[in-house]
């Protein structure tokens, strides 16, 4: 699997973003890494609980903070989720949730170890 062996962060768009301060960009991470376990949460239980609305307002949210840090795995798989009908693939949203939940460990990884 060499999604793995990438960086979870495209560190030129986060530059951009930070203008290469390099203390402003952990804090970012740091802030998306939290806010997106907590929608990941929030989306476990609107997906066993039928709540496609829900999923669909959660993924949306991790799709547009995502694609303003530079997670651009993490944006494909909200893409993939939000465009899911709950009701026919509720077992593709739960492999899809796992596959964020482990990028959004691999982002919690990258800020701890800079």
């Amino acid at each position: 699997m060499n999604q793995t062996l990438r960086s979870p962060i495209d560190l030129e768009q986060l530059n951009q973003i930070s203008e290469g301060d390099i203390e402003f960009e952990m804090e970012v991470l740091q802030i998306y890494v939290e806010d997106v376990q907590q929608r990941l949460e929030g989306i476990r239980l609107a997906i066993t609980g039928g709540d496609k609305l829900q999923v669909m307002k959660e993924a949306h949210h991790i799709k547009g903070s995502s694609s303003n840090v530079g997670a651009l795995q993490m944006r494909d798989l909200a893409v993939k989720l939000e465009g899911l009908n709950l009701a026919q693939d509720s077992i593709k949203a739960l492999e899809i949730f796992e596959k964020m939940t482990f990028n959004i460990q691999l982002v919690a990884n990258f800020v701890a170890a800079r």
